[in-house]
Parts: structure tokens; C-alpha cells; sequence
């Protein structure tokens, strides 16, 4: 495989951004490989959320020092020491405290659900996405909180929350739909009217929020998204 190839292929991976606090949302960064007692542990852990593992690849030479990551063209997931979270920092960003469970389902629930979007893609160009890379991270942990079975309330939980985090890192709002919003504020049986459908997140550019410095009043563009909601800034904390 080309070097290119594995540089796209390597973008579809769990952890993918470099400015985040406390562990940088890079969980285990170690690097060195898994033993038999963690590698039992992981597989055990692909048994709950009932994925294929013939599909999972561990100890992999090439991706040893990566993040764990799906590699579309093989139908792949390959498995590295981060699928662990961070134990090192104390760090509460979703992407290090999610489960090695969710971990998983975001590379194969996730992004495999997108394969043949992924491959038709590549046939267009290397630098060619129908998704942009940062929306398709995003994408992936949303649909892997949705459909994936065998995950607790919280897994799906930091799903949601990393897909917020990473539409925040690249100066982006979603605008939560009703499962996001009882994955992440728990609303009670009553509360809920539910989609079961894998719903595409709507985006709202932070640079479209216009705030006016004399009264400290936001004039918004979109009604929908408010700029700062109290509970996102809990989120951030």
C-alpha cells in the first residue's frame, strides 16, 4: 500500500486531532503492544458490542505507534495500546475516557458502515471526501452510539460527546437531535420520542454567531443554535 493511501487511511481513526487538553485526546499513547491478558480483555470487549472479529487486527507492525483505526481498503480494524483510555492525566475529554467497547464501535460501527463511500472516494482521488474528514470523525461516533448493540448509557454518551467535541475543535455547533439529546441529558421514558433512524448531524459555523460588543447581546444568524448554553460550558469543564 502507498504511503498516501495509509496517510488517508490513518485519518479515520479515533484520535485524530493534536490541540486538546490533559491527555490531548490521544488516550494510551504508549505504543507498545498489547499482551495476551489486554488482547483477551479487548476481545472480550468485541463479543459485547457483537462485531465480527475476524475483522480486528492486533500488534500490527505498521500501526504499532498509530491510534487505532479502521483501513477501509482491507475492511480492517486495526487495533493499537490506545484503544485503552488515558490513565495517566486524569483528563475528562470524552475521546479519553470512553470505553475500549466504544472505542471499537466508533471504528466499526462507525466508519465500516461507510466503507463503500470511503472506497468510491478513493477511486476519485486521494484528496477527494463526500464527507470532510473532521464531519466524517464526527459522523462516525454518532452512528456507532446509535446502532451499535451491547453499549451502556454512558458509552453512548461520550459517543455523542466526542462528536461535539470534534465539531468544537473545528469551530463548529451540531445542533442535537432527539437522540443526542437523551444519550447525553438522560431524559426520562416519558420524555421520549425517539428516532431509531441514523439521522446526519447539522452544523453551524461559530463564525457565523455575531456578538455586539456594546451590550454583549449575540445577534444569531440561525435561531436554532445558541452561541454559549450553560450546559455546554458545564461540558468544556
Amino acid at each position: 500500500m502507498s504511503e498516501e493511501k495509509k496517510n488517508i487511511i490513518h485519518l479515520h481513526a479515533i484520535t485524530d486531532n493534536e490541540d486538546k487538553n490533559m491527555a490531548n485526546g490521544m488516550r494510551n499513547t504508549k505504543g507498545t503492544p498489547l499482551n495476551d491478558r489486554e488482547t483477551e480483555y479487548v476481545k472480550s470487549e468485541i463479543r459485547r458490542i457483537q462485531a465480527d472479529e475476524k475483522v480486528f487486527v492486533f500488534n500490527d507492525p505498521e500501526h504499532m505507534h498509530d491510534s487505532t483505526c479502521y483501513n477501509f481498503e482491507d475492511d480492517k480494524v486495526y487495533v493499537t495500546r490506545n484503544v485503552f483510555p488515558d490513565e495517566m492525566y486524569a483528563s475528562a475529554h470524552p475521546r479519553d475516557t470512553m470505553s475500549v467497547g466504544a472505542v471499537l464501535a466508533h471504528e466499526y460501527y462507525g466508519h465500516r458502515h461507510y466503507r463503500q463511500e470511503y472506497l468510491s472516494d478513493w477511486e476519485k482521488g486521494k484528496d477527494y471526501h463526500t464527507t470532510p474528514l473532521w464531519q466524517d470523525e464526527c459522523r462516525a461516533s454518532l452512528t456507532a452510539a446509535q446502532i451499535t448493540p451491547g453499549l451502556t448509557e454512558i458509552d453512548k454518551r461520550d459517543l455523542v460527546l466526542d462528536a461535539v467535541y470534534r465539531a468544537k475543535e473545528f469551530g463548529q455547533l451540531i445542533e442535537m437531535n432527539d437522540f443526542m439529546k437523551e444519550a447525553v441529558y438522560g431524559y426520562n421514558s416519558n420524555e421520549r420520542k425517539i428516532t431509531r433512524d441514523i439521522e446526519q448531524p447539522h452544523y453551524v459555523s461559530e463564525d457565523s454567531q455575531e456578538r455586539n460588543p456594546d451590550n454583549g447581546v449575540h445577534e444569531c444568524k440561525m435561531s436554532k443554535v445558541r452561541r454559549i448554553t450553560r450546559d455546554y460550558d458545564d461540558f468544556e469543564r
